[in-house]
């Protein structure tokens, strides 16, 4: 897989991207944002992410991807992995003590 993706620093892996994406002018604005911050992200991946004033930037990286998914460069389902997502429970009408608001809502629906 090295030929397919070299080792590149981010913003050579940008162009490399941006070569072989079908982009049009409107664009521009967008990937000239996503040049610098891959630049930002290249200057400080050297050091754990740690900026010129020692604090974490953990912002240029996820924002570095919204450019690149806006950009149409991200796959848009990304591969499952693991185990799959536990189903959210259903929203459940809130129940008094005394069920007149589920007795409301069962009205409501059945003659709306």
């Amino acid at each position: 897989m090295t030929a397919k993706f070299p080792h590149d620093s981010v913003a050579d892996a940008l162009e490399r991207s941006l070569r072989n994406a079908d982009l049009k002018a409107v664009n521009s604005a967008v990937v000239a944002a996503a040049r610098v911050v891959a630049k930002r992200i290249d200057s400080i991946c050297e050091t754990g992410f740690i900026d010129e004033n020692g604090k974490l930037d953990n912002v240029s990286l996820p924002t570095f991807l919204k450019y690149c998914q806006s950009l149409g460069l991200t796959v848009d389902a990304p591969a499952k992995v693991g185990r799959p997502a536990k189903p959210k429970p259903e929203a459940k009408a809130e129940e008094s003590r005394n069920g007149k608001v589920v007795a409301m809502d069962e009205f409501m629906k059945r003659f709306g």
